[in-house]
């Protein structure tokens, strides 16, 4: 399955074999993918009255450690230095005595799936996010939890990291529910890495849905501008270039994408050769993932680099996951969300 990734090693030789650039043995090649693993059901469906019980029958169905499986082979077929992961979500069912029925580490099973490949990879930084329980059957007086987390993991062989860290965002969309508030906490995770020559921060996020509004004292405002306002204040505090990775659900055009692309960043979509008019669609197949074709239509998964540090001559990009070989043995998408990877040739 690395016919791909071979295809684009081609492009490589042809656009650098020339005598203007005969160092380019020298240079450094990094290499960053996104990949937004997907809990396995609709969330908002609860705002809609479904039972939980009902959420757990469809995480069941979309089924993630077939779907883990697949998603390592991706990796493998492009092998990034670094990859920023979102919705690596821990769900479990546990009874009124706390004694645990049902559980699902969606990162131990990635890992193990990784490790499968023949790839050693280890995780670099994590932040856990939303942490939701909610009653299943309240007659068998059983409970299903749900933990969100963003987590950057990265080739051993190839990248140092040192110095992690994480946190919540400071405002996140809320909604009541059965008479409790429900807070769908999103975060942030970074890393110092180096890749050969090269030292820079890496940067995974996940901000809130389109369309979603957080009150402030002016009033509402969509949550991820306010989420996209606080990271780039952040990030602003930061000397080391920067790539910054993630499921951002803004397009471009909207309000939180441009807080990176008019400040300081630059969308690597933008720089890719061949330049092409491919959309690099990369959301989102149907909640259950078992349509036939693929109805990726909104590119919201994205790879930033900051202006100042990070000087790629040369860009490769693509989608992960939006072609049938990353379909499961019984036909489900790997994940309702395609995986954006980039290769920069740095000068």
């Amino acid at each position: 399955m690395k016919r791909i990734a071979a295809c684009f090693a081609v492009l490589v030789m042809l656009s650098i074999a020339s005598p203007v650039d005969a160092d380019h043995s020298r240079r450094t090649r990094l290499e960053v993918m996104s990949q937004n693993l997907y809990v396995g059901a609709d969330l908002d469906r609860l705002l809609q009255g479904d039972p939980p019980a009902a959420l757990l029958q469809t995480v069941e169905q979309t089924d993630f450690p077939s779907r883990a499986v697949e998603i390592a082979e991706g990796i493998d077929d492009f092998n990034p230095d670094l990859i920023g992961l979102q919705e690596v979500a821990i769900i479990s069912v546990f009874d009124t005595t706390g004694t645990v029925l049902f559980e699902l580490d969606y990162l131990d099973i990635l890992m193990n799936a990784i490790a499968a490949e023949g790839e050693s990879y280890a995780v670099a930084a994590s932040v856990d996010n939303a942490d939701v329980t909610l009653p299943v059957d309240p007659a068998a007086g059983t409970f299903a939890r749900v933990v969100d987390r963003d987590v950057i993991i990265y080739r051993t062989d190839t990248t140092t990291v040192a110095n992690p860290r994480s946190a919540n965002f400071s405002t996140n969309f809320a909604v009541g529910l059965g008479g409790a508030e429900l807070e769908f906490t999103r975060g942030y995770t970074m890393v110092d890495a180096t890749v050969g020559s090269e030292e820079f921060l890496f940067v995974n996020t996940h901000f809130e849905v389109a369309g979603a509004p957080c009150l402030t004292d002016a009033g509402p405002v969509l949550c991820q501008d306010l989420q996209a306002t606080e990271l780039h204040e952040v990030l602003a505090e930061e000397s080391a270039p920067i790539v910054l990775v993630g499921d951002l659900n803004a397009e471009p055009g909207t309000t939180a994408y441009d807080t990176f692309a008019d400040g300081g960043y630059v969308d690597t979509w933008d720089l890719r050769f061949p330049y092409n008019d491919e959309p690099g669609f990369t959301c989102c197949q149907t909640e259950t993932l078992d349509n036939v074709d693929s109805i990726l239509d909104k590119r919201i998964d994205l790879i930033f680099i900051s202006e100042d540090g990070l000087e790629p001559y040369f860009v490769l990009t693509t989608v992960v996951g939006d072609w049938d070989q990353r379909k499961t043995p019984s036909g489900l998408w790997y994940s309702d969300h395609g995986g954006p990877w980039a290769s920069l040739y740095l000068s």
